[in-house]
């Protein structure tokens, strides 16, 4: 599991105790239910006591506001997001391209799957935060898609590719977060968009045909 880890400017308070922790938790499981029908904006302190059947300053013990409260479940999505990448890969992929649709076809179906996740990570009401927190996320699910990929096939791991990996998670996003945006879902029409703008991207730092590490192993 990838640890996300806070900000130092971090204001969330989080706790240490077991019973804390259970309340922390209970206070984000309680956004995930609303955030399936409801937009950031239509959600308070009071509509989370409400759901999570608490007080508004038990909640305020934890969170300034219920953007913190967002930010905190945009960490716990993107360590799902991140424990994708334990999923076994299926037998026979021999080409960076097959690498990259298996992975994303993960993603996609974990968001198409989630819908509180959707709207908050590509929905349109995204706040400045959650996507600043996003963006340095992002770096993190980068460097663990590289270690994987670099394991798989002949290429040296290094602080440009793990950029560039960044910078395709980006890229892809922008497009799902169209899709969401028109159609309320990842459909299969802009998926592809998304694989044609993953591949040209890749192909401006990584050749067309790259050899697995056990054949260049055998070769040497």
């Amino acid at each position: 599991m990838v640890t996300i880890l806070p900000r130092p400017a971090d204001t969330i308070r989080r706790p240490r105790q077991k019973r804390s922790q259970q309340r922390f938790e209970a206070i984000l499981d309680s956004a995930d239910r609303l955030l399936e029908t409801l937009e950031p904006a239509q959600i308070s302190i009071y509509t989370l006591a409400e759901e999570a059947g608490l007080s508004a300053p038990s909640i305020y013990h934890f969170f300034p506001d219920a953007g913190q409260v967002f930010v905190a479940l945009a960490e716990r999505y993107v360590g799902e997001f991140a424990d994708l990448l334990d999923k076994p890969l299926p037998a026979g992929i021999t080409t960076w391209q097959h690498y990259m649709a298996v992975r994303y076809a993960h993603g996609r179906e974990h968001y198409n799957a989630h819908g509180a996740a959707r709207r908050l990570l590509l929905g349109s009401g995204l706040s400045a935060s959650i996507r600043a927190r996003d963006l340095e996320n992002d770096s993190v699910l980068a460097e663990r898609s590289m270690a994987e990929f670099c394991q798989l096939f002949d290429i040296a791991p290094s602080i440009e590719l793990v950029e560039r990996f960044t910078e395709l998670l980006v890229i892809n996003d922008a497009i799902w977060t169209l899709s969401v945006h028109r159609h309320g879902t990842i459909t299969d029409a802009y998926e592809e968009q998304a694989r044609l703008a993953r591949e040209a991207y890749c192909r401006t730092f990584l050749p067309e045909h790259l050899p697995l590490r056990a054949a260049a192993e055998q070769a040497a």
